[in-house]
């Protein structure tokens, strides 16, 4: 016959340590475990460490510094006008000069050399919609809208608003590659003005989005 051993369980069976099996657990072995698990509940819970927010520093503001007229503007960012037109500018011819004499006026407030005379006759404007746009993706049509002289996209003559250049569907167009399709992207009533003045001039004339 097969014998038939009795069912045992972990916790209720240990082997001692001469290789004989000791039933039941002793007290104080239950005793102990049962103190560990009231500790540990007794701990307090261990909150996470809030999340620390990455401060994001505002873009600087930038600026178009450059002499009036001429086309040597270029983009600066910096915190204030002054210090756009400090960046922008050369370095006093002076500067390193140890014989420069600042109350003759080299290398002091009344300098003439070529450095600080380009200096005093620049102008910084601030250009608000070019903050944190980096330089690469500002394009002609971006320094038209500005006010600035720009490059036509047709012709590669310079675009500028005195003689109707206009940002055409994200291209600098100058005045005279104006078509009357891009008036009428452009503005709409000057469009109608032109095509109706062609027309009284010429009543066959087919103005259709063709130029003038």
């Amino acid at each position: 016959m097969t014998r038939m051993m009795p069912e045992t369980s972990p916790i209720s069976e240990a082997v001692g340590h001469e290789g004989g099996e000791r039933r039941g657990l002793s007290r104080r072995a239950l005793l102990l475990g049962t103190s560990v698990v009231a500790v540990v509940a007794a701990l307090p819970a261990v909150q996470a460490a809030p999340a620390v927010a990455k401060v994001v520093k505002p873009p600087l503001p930038t600026w178009i510094v450059g002499t009036p007229g001429e086309a040597n503007h270029e983009v600066i960012r910096a915190a204030t006008r002054e210090a756009a037109i400090q960046f922008r500018a050369d370095p006093c011819d002076f500067e390193d000069d140890a014989d420069a004499d600042p109350a003759s006026g080299e290398g002091g407030p009344a300098c003439e050399c070529c450095a600080c005379t380009d200096r005093s006759g620049y102008e910084a404007t601030r250009v608000a919609q070019w903050d944190g746009r980096p330089s690469a993706s500002i394009t002609d049509s971006d320094w038209l809208d500005a006010g600035f002289d720009a490059i036509c996209a047709r012709c590669g003559d310079t675009a500028t608003r005195d003689d109707n250049g206009c940002n055409v569907a994200g291209e600098a167009i100058c005045g005279g590659c104006m078509k009357l399709a891009d008036w009428d992207i452009v503005d709409p009533e000057y469009a109608a003005e032109l095509r109706a003045e062609a027309e009284s001039l010429d009543p066959t004339a087919d103005t259709g989005g063709r130029g003038m």
